[in-house]
């Protein structure tokens, strides 16, 4: 009986810690570098909205990202003072290093959070520096209350719609919202690797030229043997 009330207590404790401390898991999301039309909305979106604060310094001579406006002058490369003295990352290889999910998942989960100098917050990065522009697309999204928030027993992992609520509606419906966000991330997937298109094309020809050469050397050794095999003239 002691050990039950313990285990009952630990699931309590665990259940609780879970609530005040939740892990987001990354929400899924499907990135296609075949899609010009949405890598091109997804870089105007950047233009439009990212470009004041982040650099895409390997993408300046990119004929996409110039036809979106994304050009060098335009970066903020000479800015020394940063609010909270944080520089923010340049975004070429952030999809690289970070992963599609993880940058869609950022992007979904910041809320009002009045004691940050920014005045928002992040589920995935807690205190970040990133003011919460994308608030103004999104809606005004506010932290639930831990008592809210339903306990998924033996499991800490929640996403991110389960912990905040949309207080004000934003300029874009949730919809509207997903979508570009989700060119946003395809952009950011094609700036870490423009040549990808390219790259599977090559690879493809090159799996059929060693078809091909398999297909002559087994011609090739058909014929080596037939003179291996045939019965020496006295």
């Amino acid at each position: 009986m002691k050990y039950l009330l313990i285990g009952i207590m630990f699931l309590f404790a665990t259940v609780s810690f879970a609530q005040e401390e939740a892990v987001i898991a990354l929400e899924k999301v499907a990135t296609n570098a075949h899609d010009m039309k949405s890598i091109k909305r997804g870089a105007k979106f950047f233009s439009t909205t990212c470009i004041a604060c982040h650099t895409l310094i390997y993408m300046r001579y990119n004929k996409v990202a110039q036809e979106a406006g994304i050009t060098y002058d335009k970066m903020p490369t000479k800015v020394t003072t940063w609010p909270l003295g944080v520089k923010p990352p340049d975004l070429s290889l952030e999809v690289s290093r970070r992963g599609a999910d993880w940058v869609y998942t950022y992007l979904h989960s910041f809320y009002l959070d009045p004691s940050r100098p920014t005045g928002a917050n992040n589920l995935l990065v807690p205190d970040t520096a990133m003011a919460g522009i994308i608030l103004a697309f999104q809606g005004q999204q506010i932290r639930v209350p831990p008592a809210k928030i339903s306990s998924k027993l033996f499991d800490s992992h929640y996403q991110w719609y389960d912990l905040v609520e949309v207080q004000t509606p934003g300029s874009m419906t949730p919809e509207q919202f997903d979508a570009t966000i989700v060119d946003l991330v395809n952009f950011l997937a094609y700036a870490s690797e423009p040549y990808k298109v390219q790259q599977e094309y090559i690879g493809i020809g090159v799996i059929i030229f060693l078809m091909l050469l398999l297909f002559l050397i087994y011609l090739l050794k058909r014929e080596y043997w037939k003179m291996i095999d045939r019965p020496k003239q006295k």
